[in-house]
């Protein structure tokens, strides 16, 4: 077998683990799989096929990989065992090459994500024992200046969510932010949620995160009754007159489908700018205000956590930076001798 094919052999493999092993969802494996197209500037159409479910599903190699070895850069390979041409992203030289010509080409946190994606792809060659050596063990991303999340104070959430009008659609966008900002959830969580995952009785709702690792949110009373008020008085009017039944999508477009994520953006947006709020606001900063606003009134990092989702207490702490650096500005603009 050729470079070219253990090379595409090795992406269905990676993507498969990606899948099956690490639970990747499939934008992130697209992702990847777009990144490392570029590393070997290899064709892998017809790799990935769409399942019925939407999901990507990425059928098993019919052959078995290449086991490729690397040679050290002052070294000339062998006719047998070397690297052939068109592999220089096997060599620490050719991988460096290619990180330089990226970091000319595009800004530092496209950078550091295709490094990202190279590593977790050397490390599974590396594994499998597929190749000798991993060269991306030599390389250093670029340094990033970790941006605090932007979020909205309680007056801004407030105009934001009376923004909508009284139509059908226009209770229906108030309660999905609602819920965004009572429970912290992701956007593509909630496009996700259907009728049965919500608990009126118990204020909560089931929503399946990253990873598809399932978890319980919790609702105010203020979201539950305007849920309550969007599925019995106006769910059916954006459906075609259908009534909700428990595998019915939670939200609707004015199409009677499932609302994408990009739909909520521009819902999202568009009440912002007729609620006054000038500042860069995106769904994502719902979840980001719903954090800050609960670590403000004293909530414990680890329940927060625990809301939101987050596997690790390290990704919940930018919001004690948020918190912090609030705090800072109140200190300075208060203080007689700040």
């Amino acid at each position: 077998m050729n470079s070219t094919s253990a090379s595409l052999v090795w992406l269905d493999q990676f993507a498969g683990y990606l899948q099956l092993e690490r639970n990747y969802s499939s934008n992130t494996i697209r992702a990847y799989l777009n990144d490392l197209r570029q590393l070997i500037t290899c064709d892998t159409r017809g790799a990935e096929e769409e399942s019925p479910n939407g999901l990507m599903s990425f059928a098993p190699p019919q052959v078995e990989p290449a086991r490729l070895e690397l040679v050290a850069d002052n070294q000339e390979p062998s006719v047998s065992s070397g690297p052939e041409p068109g592999t220089g992203w096997l060599e620490a030289s050719g991988l460096k090459a290619y990180i330089r010509q990226i970091q000319d080409q595009y800004s530092r946190p496209t950078v550091a994500r295709k490094i990202s994606a190279i590593r977790s792809f050397y490390r599974y060659l590396r594994r499998e024992q597929l190749i000798e050596e991993d060269p991306s063990r030599l390389v250093r991303g670029p340094k990033l200046v970790r941006r605090l999340p932007s979020c909205l104070d309680r007056e801004e959430v407030a105009r934001l969510l009376m923004a909508p009008d009284a139509t059908s659609l226009g209770i229906r966008d108030r309660v999905l932010m609602e819920v965004l900002y009572a429970t912290g959830m992701r956007v593509s969580e909630l496009c996700g949620l259907e009728v049965a995952d919500y608990n009126p009785a118990a204020l909560e709702m089931r929503v399946l995160g990253k990873g598809a690792r399932e978890r319980v949110v919790l609702l105010n009373q203020s979201a539950n009754d305007w849920v309550k008020l969007y599925l019995d008085e106006h769910w059916a009017k954006l459906a075609g007159g259908r009534k909700p039944e428990p595998s019915s999508p939670l939200f609707v477009s004015r199409q009677s489908t499932r609302l994408s994520s990009r739909s909520v953006h521009r819902i999202v947006l568009k009440h912002a700018r007729t609620a006054g709020i000038n500042k860069a606001i995106t769904p994502h900063t719902l979840r980001h205000t719903f954090a800050t606003h609960l670590l403000e009134g004293g909530a414990d990092l680890r329940v927060v956590q625990e809301l939101l989702g987050h596997t690790t207490i390290s990704t919940t702490q930018i919001y004690t930076h948020v918190s912090l650096e609030r705090l800072r500005r109140v200190y300075h603009a208060t203080h007689p001798r700040a």
